[in-house]
């Protein structure tokens, strides 16, 4: 609750002062820095804490939930995958529920996934994909891990900003462009890390201390790259614990922590990722341009390089650090917390590959969670502000006001519903809006070949094919990805869409397969010309 101390001395009985934050003020904006707060009385140490229903952010996460399954399973449904995850993490979870390490052949024949991102976190999903054994487990599985971060935002808001607030910033997080991205983009193990950070940063804003830490520490398993905010999040903790009013050792403390998350990030990265890898390596050097350790030559000009990439496509860039922070209604910049978004932006901005940069995919998914706590933080930073200086009511002892303290006054006031009123708007520039279309609901000839395709491929066999039937093969075969070389031994399967297999100019299907594998000779037992799927089978 929030009138209880999560302190880490337990001796203590009532919450610090919330003020005492490591963090700097943000972009011009007039956060109030430890020094001119630390006087100001936490209005949680004056009320009693509001009691509130679990029932309404559970009802909310629940229609989340809804609306995040619809989406992804009518895609999957679809057969409209957007990449070869959703079949990479249905073959690796799979595995995990056979006990099995995750070797993924979609990815690379012989390639355990933990050697291409470290995300043991998986295995958590493995029981209930023996149970299920279905790509639909994993995108069901996805949704809720999305969807259920609106109960801490929910109740956090309720409790300390108002009810009816707390409401309109629960469902426009439901409606966040970031998080309907990521429940559009078949599967990704950042799934995990959405409720954890929620929770965490929510323990934090109400003085819950050891809820925040340990929230916090899985994320040590979801990715490699969320790892660094780990050390971060319990240096935030010992600063505000352990270091009130000493600032020196407060910038101190949080320095310690980034430095140390970037230890680990990268022992992880060098060490632990190219343990599990067969080549030694880590595969994403070559995104990162010329912080590739084997293409930069030195410090100094790696200094000068990697500037560069930053401000490459600084236009779409910009773009998304701007549609990041609309649907908080730019409140997250009222709060400190909102720099704990910048690793992951400055980590997609410095990659060299443009599809990293926009507001497509689940990139954005991570930030979206983060603003959102710091904007629920930045209305109680500027509610406990106002009503801490006396006679503020009073028109006649009103200090001088400036536009950041109007700008305030309005947020306060209306700034809940402007998000909701913005996250409901961008529901008609991102997915949400294609549950609107009969088509969306409806799976087409085409996608009706595919299942049939699927169907002529037997269980247990090995199958190379395209992203579309990927998923679905993935579950019960030996799958293997029609666009890699798959060379170590011929499958005993080929199904494909032409449209989707990398053709060529091929005369026939036939002889497209037989391209593939020389010596080989497979036999057609399934064709649909029409759409263009069809299943061959190895006859040697």
């Amino acid at each position: 609750m929030p009138g209880e101390s999560k302190e880490l001395d337990t001796t203590v009985h009532l919450p610090e002062p919330r003020h005492e934050y490591p963090l700097p003020s943000t972009n011009g904006v007039a956060t109030a820095s430890p020094v001119v707060l630390e006087t100001v009385p936490d209005i949680r140490e004056r009320q009693e804490p509001r009691r509130i229903a679990p029932s309404p952010p559970w009802l909310i996460t629940a229609g989340a939930f809804t609306l995040y399954a619809l989406i992804s399973v009518l895609r999957y449904e679809r057969r409209e995958s957007m990449s070869w995850d959703l079949g990479i993490f249905t073959q690796a979870v799979r595995a995990y529920g056979q006990f099995q390490a995750p070797m993924v052949n979609i990815r690379g024949q012989n390639l355990n996934l933990l050697g291409d991102h470290w995300h043991p976190i998986l295995m958590l999903l493995g029981p209930l994909f023996r149970v299920f054994p279905s790509p639909i487990t994993l995108l069901l599985a996805q949704s809720f891990l999305l969807a259920v971060a609106a109960v801490p935002l929910t109740r956090t808001a309720m409790d300390l900003v108002g009810r009816r607030q707390g409401y309109a910033i629960g469902i426009a997080y439901g409606l966040s462009w970031g998080v309907v991205q990521a429940a559009n983009f078949d599967f990704h193990e950042v799934a995990f890390a959405v409720p954890a950070l929620a929770f965490s940063l929510c323990a934090y804003i109400r003085g819950e201390y050891r809820k925040t830490i340990l929230w916090s520490l899985p994320l040590l398993c979801v990715k490699e790259d969320l790892a660094l905010l780990v050390p971060i999040i319990i240096a935030m903790v010992v600063a505000s614990t352990r270091l009130r009013g000493r600032l020196t050792h407060q910038g101190a403390t949080l320095g310690l922590g980034i430095a140390l998350g970037a230890l680990l990030t990268s022992l992880l990265v060098r060490v632990v990722i190219p343990h599990f890898n067969p080549d030694g390596v880590y595969l994403y050097w070559n995104e990162g341009g010329c912080l590739d350790p084997e293409q930069h030559a030195g410090l100094g000009r790696l200094m000068s390089c990697v500037p560069h990439q930053f401000l490459d496509g600084i236009g779409a860039k910009g773009r998304t650090i701007l549609t990041t922070l609309l649907p908080v209604a730019f409140i997250a910049l009222r709060s400190p917390l909102v720099l704990l978004a910048v690793p992951a932006l400055v980590a997609r901005f410095v990659n060299v590959g443009p599809a990293y940069w926009g507001t497509d995919f689940h990139y954005s998914v991570v930030p979206t969670v983060i603003v959102f706590a710091a904007a629920i933080d930045g209305l109680v930073r500027m509610r406990e502000s106002r009503e801490a200086v006396p006679g503020r009511r009073s028109p006649l002892s009103r200090p001088p006001q400036t536009w950041l303290h109007v700008l305030g006054d309005a947020q306060l006031k209306h700034g809940a519903v402007a998000m909701l009123a913005i996250a409901a708007a961008l529901t008609q520039a991102f997915p949400l809006q294609d549950l609107w279309h009969h088509e969306t609901w409806s799976p087409d000839e085409h996608a009706a070949a595919v299942k049939r395709a699927e169907a002529a491929v037997p269980s247990g066999v090995t199958v190379e094919t395209t992203v579309t039937m990927l998923p679905a093969l993935a579950a019960r075969t030996a799958a293997l990805w029609i666009g890699n070389p798959n060379i170590v031994h011929p499958p005993d399967y080929e199904a494909f869409d032409i449209d989707r297999s990398g053709w060529n100019g091929q005369p026939s299907a036939l002889d497209f397969v037989r391209a593939r594998h020389p010596g080989y000779d497979y036999q057609q037992v399934f064709a649909d010309p029409a759409n263009n799927v069809y299943v061959f089978r190895r006859t040697d």
